[in-house]
């Protein structure tokens, strides 16, 4: 789908120009977007709380993706169609929702008292003391990265913050790709842009990120292979429950009358 569906009509139609009814255009729309937009949302909180802007757990990504879509389909019933690719621009309004959480978890610190807010010498939930870095949590590369701390948060967190001072124009299309499994030609249909540009874009991030990971091990013999810290990156699949629960609301919202107009 390269838009979604105009409302409050309760038709759209697909690439060939035939009507379809709306909620089968955005289960199509869900269907294309909803996991690399969730896995994306799921990264971005982590990174914020790498950064000791979002308490652990407080953020929920289908939360965040929920709030993009519904925003999204907001807009197109205002005519305000977007000038971008559809992919990066739900993750534009994605991004929205994450800083309207992070306000909103800020404000919350500044209404607790001081004795409330000291809280860890590290930074994983509140953000006070010295950020973990990848050598806390993998002192020794060249062995084999344990189940238990792969899967931690600790070592998550970490991930979050080296691949969150990439440019996101090279770090989506590198994960998209590495992580997510699509085909650069799929990432590059994704991002509007060209293979050629999807494939220079991926390779850019590679390389920023093996440099990052060099200099952090400057003074060991040697350092973890960015590939298989890409294999152990949190990943999910998005539950069947909430693809249907979003696509009954967007449905429900997109067959509503738009703002100014009549029921």
């Amino acid at each position: 789908m390269s838009a979604l569906p105009p409302a409050p009509a309760p038709t759209t139609t697909d690439h060939g120009g035939a009507a379809m009814p709306a909620r089968i255009a955005l289960d199509r729309l869900v269907s294309e977007y909803l996991r690399p937009l969730l896995n994306f949302a799921r990264r971005r909180i982590r990174y914020f709380e790498a950064l000791g802007l979002l308490p652990r757990g407080q953020v929920r990504p289908e939360e965040i993706v929920d709030a993009a879509f519904a925003e999204a389909l907001s807009e197109v019933k205002k005519r305000r169609a977007p000038q971008e690719p559809l992919y990066p621009w739900l993750r534009r309004l994605a991004r929205r929702a994450l800083a309207a959480a992070v306000r909103d978890a800020r404000q919350r610190r500044q209404e607790r008292s001081l004795e409330e807010e000291l809280h860890s010498p590290r930074v994983t939930d509140e953000g006070e003391g010295r950020p973990l870095r990848l050598i806390d949590v993998i002192p020794d590369p060249s062995a084999p990265i344990p189940a238990e701390v792969a899967e931690g948060h600790d070592f998550q967190l970490v991930l979050a913050g080296l691949l969150g001072d990439l440019p996101e124009a090279w770090r989506e299309p590198l994960l998209l790709h590495v992580r997510d499994g699509y085909s650069l030609r799929d990432v590059a249909r994704m991002e509007g842009i060209t293979v050629a540009q999807a494939r220079r874009r991926i390779e850019l991030a590679r390389e920023y990120l093996r440099a990052r990971v060099l200099e952090e091990y400057e003074e060991m013999p040697a350092a973890p292979d960015v590939e298989v810290l890409f294999a152990v990156l949190e990943h999910a699949e998005p539950a069947q429950d909430h693809h249907e629960h979003l696509v009954r609301r967007l449905t429900a919202a997109a067959e509503a009358p738009a703002p100014g107009q009549g029921a």
